[in-house]
């Protein structure tokens, strides 16, 4: 997977070097990706095993909702599963981007319903 510009690495400059990276609603123990991790290092593990087992059909950004300190991103996404070819949407997934007194981010959970996923992903 790769950042719409392609450049995972401009991602992680923005990030703080103990940033909380996120995904453990989305199916702990059962998708290599999921789960939580600290730090840069492991971040990119993220990325990697995303890529690994996930080819990104869309990903929009469709809304973007902020205050002082955090940016809620929803995004559209449209993928395919690698091991099976199966195909999953979310019409609606939310990024939560907390950006701390550096300017930096410093933790980004992702929340969506993985009904669908874990279906595709079990078959």
């Amino acid at each position: 997977m790769q950042h719409s510009s392609g450049d995972i690495e401009a991602i992680l400059e923005s990030c703080s070097e103990d940033v909380k990276w996120s995904a453990d609603n989305i199916g702990a123990g059962e998708f290599p990706w999921a789960g939580v991790r600290h730090g840069h290092a492991v971040a990119r593990q993220f990325f990697a095993e995303v890529a690994e087992n996930i080819q990104i059909d869309v990903y929009e950004q469709l809304d973007f909702l902020a205050s002082d300190n955090q940016v809620a991103v929803v995004n559209r996404q449209e993928m395919t599963l690698k091991k099976n070819g199966q195909k999953v949407i979310f019409p609606e997934a939310i990024n939560l981007w907390t950006i701390g007194a550096a300017g930096k981010v410093t933790r980004l959970p992702s929340a969506m319903d993985p009904t669908e996923l874990l279906a595709a992903w079990r078959r």
